[in-house]
């Protein structure tokens, strides 16, 4: 008897041991479920189980303050609400449950459908980057600042190397229309000046001598039938007259020449050929006693009273360029002198190799200071009108495409791919992308691109844009 109630005894103490050991398992495992993790290196991602940080991949460390993971509580879902909080400074983390944010202890707010929607637009505003939350405080302390998009006068300038040449409408070649041989010569060696009308040389051709001869018949015979020949053979004579000294016209014989040869009645062994126009002598064959054919150069001539001035523009920058606007022209070694110009003319076309537009300036040079073949930069001023314009320091060029961040009003700094047009030094058309108004980032632009970024790969490593809970 007294031994089956000692086996009571023990089954009782048994029973009271598995009892006391599921409840201790049951609290472990709740306070087990309450813990919360995060990265050592990256604090702002938490989880709700170990692992590995998906940044780093560093071990994930238990969160050793409990009151910062979000308290657990069966509240009621406000109205309208989507089931998902979010911390008001960390809106990219999300939760199924309110609580308080295991980054800054401020209350998690409820996420509404409509608000949640503008979040996945705006992460889809330029790819590989999403919408950075950053309160006014962190905006002031990274220094960030902003310009808003306006319309304005996009005026800008042109820079463009550029080659001093001669005019090509105020050259001019001696070549006779006939044949002989160099007599003399008073223009003897190249780049000499010359006036119009000065002698160059002077020839002696048996074609000329047998026209002037022609020439001084047909006068005498002409003055012979005044006085005592009929009405129709005076006029056969004066047309006779008339050819013969076209004829020396043409061969470029000179007034001056054409005076002293009917002074005289006799013609002359040699002729004077004359410069036709003011310059300098560009290349010379003349030497003395030299024979040339009809048609042969011996001479060529090129004012530099006025000058073109070849200048060579990048591909990007001929659009902008238009016939009569206004250029400065500048002399780098000549204490940087300037000269007011205007574009003339654009070539049709691109050099292949170096990429690159031909424009034609005209330079007026009367005191002959400047010559051919002297470089010079050129400063062409250009406007496009009223146009949407981005400040050249908002846009992000990835080589793709360019990028700006716009700050919503509720402190969300979006980014944004925009279409740019026209640029200048300073400011950039835009001709998609943002509206006149919005205010876009202008300092800090690379750190809050790199924040974007990062969090844009996290998102995607969780899963097409799944949230960390």
């Amino acid at each position: 008897m007294r031994t089956r109630f000692l086996q009571v005894l023990v089954c009782l103490a048994l029973l009271a041991l598995g009892f006391t050991a599921t409840s201790c398992r049951k609290d472990t495992g709740s306070a087990a479920g309450s813990a919360k993790y995060h990265c050592p290196m990256h604090p702002t991602y938490v989880s709700d189980r170990p692992g590995d940080c998906p940044i780093c991949n560093m071990k994930l460390v238990p969160i050793k303050d409990a009151k910062a993971a979000p308290a657990v509580s069966e509240q009621k879902k406000p109205s309208g609400a989507s089931g998902e909080y979010a911390c008001p400074d960390h809106p990219d983390f999300i939760f199924d449950q309110p609580g308080v944010c295991g980054i800054c202890n401020k209350k998690l707010e409820p996420i509404h459908p409509e608000g949640h929607a503008d979040h996945e637009a705006a992460a889809a505003g330029a790819a590989g980057r999403i919408a950075v939350a950053l309160s006014p405080e962190k905006q002031q302390l990274i220094g960030l600042k902003t310009s808003v998009v306006a319309k304005r006068e996009l005026a800008g300038v042109v820079r463009a190397s550029a080659v001093l040449e001669h005019d090509e409408t105020r050259q001019a070649k001696i070549a006779p229309r006939f044949g002989g041989w160099v007599q003399k010569l008073f223009v003897n060696f190249t780049g000499q000046h010359v006036e119009q009308g000065e002698p160059l040389f002077s020839v002696y051709s048996p074609e000329l001598v047998a026209a002037e001869n022609e020439y001084l018949l047909a006068r005498q015979r002409l003055e012979q039938l005044k006085t005592n020949a009929a009405g129709a053979d005076a006029e056969s004579s004066r047309r006779l007259v008339e050819s013969a000294r076209r004829r020396l016209t043409l061969w470029g014989v000179g007034d001056e020449e054409l005076r002293v040869l009917e002074q005289s009645g006799q013609a002359h062994d040699e002729v004077l050929m004359r410069a036709p126009v003011s310059g300098h002598v560009l290349a010379k064959t003349a030497v003395q006693g030299k024979a040339f054919m009809a048609g042969e150069t011996l001479y060529e001539l090129g004012a530099l009273s006025s000058l073109w001035l070849r200048a060579l523009v990048q591909e990007s920058d001929f659009p902008r360029i238009k016939v009569g606007q206004k250029a400065k022209v500048i002399l780098p070694y000549a204490a940087y002198a300037s000269y007011e110009s205007k574009v003339a003319f654009l070539y049709p076309h691109i050099d292949p190799q170096t990429r690159r537009a031909q424009i034609r300036l005209e330079l007026e040079n009367p005191q002959h200071q400047l010559r051919p073949d002297m470089w010079a930069n050129v400063e062409i001023s250009t406007s496009e009108g009223e146009v949407l314009v981005l400040p050249a320091s908002a846009v992000i060029d990835t080589g793709v495409r360019h990028v700006a961040f716009v700050l919503r009003e509720d402190n969300h700094l979006e980014p944004r791919e925009v279409k740019i047009g026209a640029r200048t030094d300073d400011w950039w058309e835009v001709q998609a992308g943002v509206k006149e108004g919005e205010k876009v980032v202008t300092r800090a632009l690379f750190l809050v691109d790199a924040e974007s970024q990062l969090k844009s790969a996290i998102s995607g490593m969780t899963g097409n844009g799944e949230h960390q809970h």
